[in-house]
């Protein structure tokens, strides 16, 4: 079950690392590319993705219900591409979505900035300046991302297992050390809960699918839980008739076993009333 999630600086051959272990482990990857593929399928595209995708928004998206689903479809991909229990993913802050499941490496790979920036400059066959711009731009969105959709500091290191600096550790080095702790054992344990852990998350996921974009019932602060088919709803709506409605969509859902409703109803948006 070997699977690893890659945070990058800017420059620092990430990307590179996170392409060359997987195709040396045969494992499927999640990039740029195969997430805008898979959230396309969800009908998430074109402003969406330029707005959120590894960027940190304008203020005024905290409020905008794109925001939403943007994070929800983003959280849909990525579960289910590790339900199967393999694969790499790359940024997009899986690191944070999948910090508490067991059995993941979580990897960070950072460079000095000079060295970063050189490498950008030929990348890019721009000048200095240039390639400092690209840098700061690009880490600079990366860390609005992860604060603006996980309020964390992309930079805690409590957040990562190995960080490798690509000045001293080459590319091909830094896929063996990752190989070498994926093989070794490092992310091999708890196969079990991981796999029941992943069934939950996909399951509270395809949940809230199913009540706000594909019923499209209006509630406010939807948060759908599941463990082992029992699904928990928290959430507001303005009426007991849309209280109802929703348990009875998470009740139809396959893999639900039994639905504990704890959505209340509000007849304006401050007073807030239990349903029962």
């Amino acid at each position: 079950m070997p699977i690893v999630t890659i945070s990058r600086e800017s420059g620092s051959l990430g990307t590179q690392i996170a392409r060359s272990l997987a195709e040396a482990l045969a494992l499927p990857l999640l990039d740029k590319q195969s997430l805008e593929r898979r959230l396309a399928e969800h009908g998430v595209t074109g402003t969406s993705l330029e707005k959120y995708d590894e960027r940190r928004p304008a203020f005024w998206e905290i409020f905008s219900s794109d925001k939403n689903r943007y994070l929800h479809f983003l959280k849909t991909v990525i579960f289910a591409f590790v339900r199967d229990g393999s694969g790499v993913l790359l940024g997009r802050g899986a690191q944070v979505l999948l910090a508490d499941l067991p059995g993941v490496l979580h990897a960070r790979i950072v460079a000095p900035a000079a060295v970063r920036r050189r490498r950008l400059q030929e990348a890019y066959k721009c000048d200095e300046r240039q390639a400092e711009q690209i840098r700061r731009h690009t880490d600079t969105d990366r860390s609005g991302f992860h604060r603006f959709f996980f309020n964390v500091n992309w930079d805690d290191l409590e957040l990562y297992d190995l960080v490798l600096n690509t000045a001293s550790v080459s590319q091909e080095t830094a896929v063996e050390v990752l190989r070498g702790a994926l093989e070794g054992g490092l992310a091999t344990e708890g196969q079990e809960e991981f796999r029941r852990l992943v069934a939950d998350r996909c399951l509270q996921q395809e949940v809230e699918t199913r009540i706000l974009y594909v019923e499209k019932v209006p509630v406010k602060f939807l948060e759908a839980t599941a463990r082992d088919g029992a699904v928990t709803l928290n959430g507001t709506v303005n009426t007991r008739a849309a209280v109802e409605r929703c348990e009875t969509i998470a009740a139809a859902v396959p893999g639900v076993r039994s639905v504990d409703n704890q959505l209340y109803y509000s007849t304006d948006l401050y007073g807030y009333m239990p349903h029962a």
